[in-house]
């Protein structure tokens, strides 16, 4: 059997073969089998096939869609749904479903939590036993509501026998009896009784005996459960980590189905008109999750990460760093970590998305480990320490770029009088930092010191023909947004 890794602080198996994809599609829109393969995102029609295929079975059709292109000599294009008015879901997050596990661990967790639900099986547990050697000792089995990990074995065995037309029959799953004595071994058994006891679904109620741990949703109402799934509904959209709250969502919702079936409404089954719109720009992340999680782990426990970058020219570069700070643009969604590199002795920003490969590094020097840090007041944690450098890193830091030097832009505003006062307060409420200067007449001057001045180029064309930038003191950021107006007015024939 493969490793399991249903928690969500593990390694999600295999994800990363269709993580690129899933990314390419959704941020270039649209893309034929070809042109992955030439990206390098699949190594061949066949496994572009069996990739497609895991997306498939998490995405629903509605959401991944197959079109013909009307471009000449290409064929089938693939792409996903985004427009968050006619699919206000979060579907990517469906993509980490069962992506640990094979059939063997479904089958195993099916059989194992039936031994705890089902009061048939701790009551008789050794009858349709091949191996007599196991009847001498029915004596011992108790019938309480918990159950011996040895007892298990052979419980689970029994489950396993009993379910065969189940099994085969929704999942096409075809009986076989020697694979069945190496999956249900006692070493097995023990390994999954422990974590699950570690996740808090099983509670050891003795030496070497458990049970099913409290419901703690048993004596709330159905009105109630659609409270608390909307209330989970609201702090998934609004974290930085998606999947574990539209998991518990999820969760909440197939429990109120399957306990107040009738009570259950509209509200879990369908949502024509939802209360809370998957933002656009939030979609994308979802599918790094894993990656932020391993991150913020470490940025807690003050750990150092190994990570694997692509670069913009495709190179795959490898760092160890120590992670100090989480940052999220707000203009775009995008996350981004800020980190220590013991390569070349400085910090960077880098941005998730580009992460292939991360890892905890819990063997690396601890006399380098800290290097970095300044020594520690009596009153400073090493969470003070870096706050303390990121603040010192990015006063001058406009969004997220760091830059080498710190540069002076200088930005002319000339308001109509009739929006004047409107105008200012939105100059005000936007800017990140920097000085107003009011001149009169509608001029107002505004300096800034940033790392890196092509940063503000969003902002400044935000107020159009309102913003000059001063073509004495950054000649280069001038000439950038004219170039950009010039290109985008002959794209729409003007010039």
């Amino acid at each position: 059997m493969a490793k399991n890794t249903h928690a969500f602080q593990n390694d999600i198996k295999h994800y990363d073969k269709i993580r690129d994809i899933l990314r390419y599609l959704y941020m270039y829109g649209s893309s034929s089998k070809e042109e992955l393969i030439e990206k390098k995102l699949v190594k061949s029609v066949s496994s572009f096939y069996d990739i497609r295929q895991r997306i498939e079975n998490y995405i629903d059709g509605e959401y991944l869609q197959e079109h013909k292109s009307s471009e000449k000599g290409t064929g089938k294009k693939f792409r996903f749904m985004y427009d968050p008015f006619r699919c206000p879901v979060n579907y990517l997050a469906e993509t980490y479903q069962n992506c640990s596990y094979i059939i063997d661990d479904v089958i195993f967790y099916f059989c194992l939590m039936q031994a705890f639900v089902d009061p048939e099986y701790p009551e008789e547990p050794y009858d349709y036993l091949e191996d007599d050697s196991f009847l001498g000792r029915k004596e011992y089995i108790e019938t309480d509501e918990d159950v011996a990990v040895t007892d298990l074995v052979t419980i689970v065995k029994n489950i396993y026998a009993n379910n065969q037309s189940v099994l085969k029959e929704l999942n096409n799953i075809i009986p076989h009896f020697e694979h069945n004595k190496k999956l249900f071994t006692w070493a097995r058994v023990k390994a999954r009784i422990t974590e699950l006891t570690s996740l808090g679904i099983l509670v050891e109620s003795g030496e070497g005996r458990y049970c099913l741990s409290a419901d703690i949703f048993a004596d709330i109402e159905a009105d109630e459960l659609s409270d608390i799934q909307l209330m989970t509904q609201f702090f998934y959209n609004c974290s930085f980590l998606t999947v574990p709250g539209f998991y518990l969502s999820s969760t909440i919702s197939e429990y109120s189905q399957a306990v107040y079936p009738r009570e259950t409404d509209s509200f879990f089954c369908r949502q024509e008109n939802p209360v809370f719109f998957y933002k656009n720009h939030r979609l994308q992340t979802v599918i790094d999750d894993d990656v932020t999680w391993i991150i913020l782990n470490a940025i807690h426990s003050a750990d150092v990460i190994h990570y694997s970058y692509r670069a913009k020219n495709g190179e795959i570069l490898a760092f160890d760093v120590l992670p100090m700070k989480l940052v999220i643009d707000k203009q775009y969604g995008r996350q981004y970590f800020f980190c220590y590199s013991y390569s070349d002795h400085n910090y960077y920003m880098p941005r998730i998305s580009s992460v292939v490969e991360i890892s905890i590094d819990k063997s690396f020097d601890n006399i380098r480990k800290y290097e970095c840090l300044p020594s520690c007041g009596a009153n400073q944690t090493i969470h003070d320490l870096y706050n303390q450098i990121y603040q010192e890193h990015t006063q001058n830091v406009w969004n997220i770029a760091l830059g080498e030097s710190v540069t002076t832009v200088k930005i002319h505003f000339t308001f109509p009088e009739s929006e004047y006062p409107k105008l200012l307060s939105r100059l005000k409420s936007t800017k990140h930092h920097g000085t107003i200067t009011e001149l009169g007449d509608g001029h107002i001057d505004f300096t800034v010191e940033t790392q890196s001045e092509l940063e503000l180029i969003p902002w400044i064309r935000s107020y159009g023909p309102y913003a000059v930038v001063d073509c004495q003191s950054n000649p280069l950021l001038a000439d950038k947004l004219k170039s950009d107006w010039e290109e985008a007015m002959r794209k729409y024939g003007v010039i």
